[in-house]
């Protein structure tokens, strides 16, 4: 079904929505959120000046059902798009509901969904990026962290899904003195082979530990994919007055397949990057830095330096802008820049 006719449908739906939680008098509750994000950028030389999304643009709903006794029934459906075109942002197979399709349970025991979403890995690594793992300008996140990894390689487009998984199990862990631990597996082993020749060799698996608690936050996180790649990365954070400070460390082993369809010069890659964001009432000021050890392809190691600021117009509305700078020991160097305008609801 297109799209547009999809929204067509759910729209008078989710306008009757709170009437029918009134009528029954349950204490389910549904929201609707999002971000929409639009810029003018360029990505370096010879690349197009371009009117579209420089963050990632998102409209979702999520929904719980108490059950009693500290249960709850769960659901949460997010779409991403290009606030330029209108179009479905392309990641994988780009399905309509690219940023997560699951349906679980929430318990005192922690939360369990079942679907498509972010291993644990990418659903919080974000903390340890000046822009959130969130801009293709100015994110250094956006290249280099768990370099050359896809999450869930085959049977999701030319080149694979780098950050969620599909058909997988999720399990949130509840939080003992801000420690909380992350599990994902992947239930499906696709035997036939997809439209690039290639078959799951094993199922996926991925954990993570993590910290926060106060000024600080801290992540360990590993993970397999389908084809035999592994990934781990550590990333740590502390905040003190208006200053937060960044760093993170990834590795990742290809294998042979995935070298050679990806075209990387050999089997590890590695990745360093350090970040500080600076808030200064309604500016927050950004810069980050990142060592890509192999680079990717031919490329040799490549540097990147990133900084930005961002303007607070309410709590919702930002206009922002960003340079980057790009130099590779093999390849040519690029500068990049741009600015545009987001809003939450």
């Amino acid at each position: 079904m297109p799209s547009r006719h999809f929204l067509a449908c759910c729209l008078p739906l989710l306008s009757l929505a709170p009437a029918a939680v009134h009528a029954q008098s349950a204490p389910s509750n549904l929201t609707m959120y999002g971000f929409v994000d639009v810029g003018v950028f360029k990505l370096g030389p010879g690349a197009a000046t371009q009117l579209g999304t420089i963050q990632r643009s998102y409209f979702g709903l999520r929904g719980t059902e108490p059950l009693g006794r500290g249960w709850a029934a769960t659901f949460h459906l997010m779409s991403r798009f290009d606030v330029g075109d209108g179009r479905l942002e392309a990641s994988g197979a780009t399905p309509f509901f690219q940023g997560e399709s699951t349906v679980g349970l929430a318990s005192p025991y922690g939360g369990l969904r079942l679907g498509r979403a972010l291993t644990p890995m990418w659903q919080y690594d974000w903390k340890y990026d000046s822009w959130g793992n969130f801009s293709r300008l100015a994110s250094v996140a956006w290249y280099v962290f768990h370099p050359s990894y896809r999450t869930d390689p085959n049977h999701n487009g030319p080149a694979g899904e780098y950050s969620r998984l599909n058909n997988g199990v999720f399990y949130d862990s509840p939080v003992f003195g801000g420690v909380h631990f992350h599990l994902s597996a992947g239930v499906d082993k696709n035997t036939a082979p997809d439209a690039n020749g290639n078959v799951d060799r094993q199922r996926p698996l991925a954990a993570s530990v993590n910290y926060d608690a106060g000024p600080w936050s801290a992540m360990l996180t590993a993970e397999r994919n389908s084809v035999a790649d592994s990934t781990w990365f550590a990333g740590l954070s502390y905040a003190f007055s208006a200053v937060r400070l960044m760093a993170s460390y990834s590795q990742t082993r290809l294998s042979a397949a995935s070298q050679a369809f990806l075209g990387d010069s050999g089997s590890r890659r590695s990745a360093a990057t350090l970040g500080a964001n600076w808030s200064l009432g309604a500016v927050t000021l950004k810069l980050s830095g990142a060592r890509d050890f192999q680079g990717y392809g031919t490329a040799g190691q490549t540097d990147y330096v990133t900084a930005g600021l961002d303007y607070a117009l309410s709590k919702r509305t930002t206009l922002y802008g960003a340079v980057s700078y790009r130099d590779s020991r093999h390849a040519a160097s690029a500068t990049g820049f741009g600015a545009g305008m987001s809003h939450s609801f």
